[in-house]
């Protein structure tokens, strides 16, 4: 199992690989498609709100899974979030891998 840390893992139990460290995953995203959707049935956005909150959560969790399957292909025991950005119609997250001690 792959343990998350928002702040540096424990130095005691974890060891960082030196290559997977600070590693960007980006994607973009794109509400275009909703937005002319709404623009041509307007009636259909009644109590529908915050898209663009809702994509960028839809994109964040696939990179996250990026980041899972990534971790397993590395066999890393644990990651650390270094940071979360959006910028425009872009998400970067920032990561870095750790294994354990031995």
């Amino acid at each position: 199992m792959i343990e998350i840390y928002k702040t540096r893992p424990p130095k005691k139990t974890f060891k960082p690989l030196i290559k997977y460290q600070n590693i960007k995953f980006e994607k973009k995203f794109s509400i275009k498609l909703i937005n002319d959707f709404f623009k041509k049935f307007p009636e259909e956005k009644r109590g529908r709100k915050n898209f663009k909150n809702k994509e960028i959560l839809n994109i964040k969790s696939l990179l996250y899974n990026q980041i899972m399957i990534k971790g397993l292909k590395l066999k890393a025991d644990c990651f650390q979030i270094i940071s979360e950005k959006v910028i425009q119609d872009s998400i970067i997250i920032s990561i870095s891998f750790y294994k354990k001690n031995d």
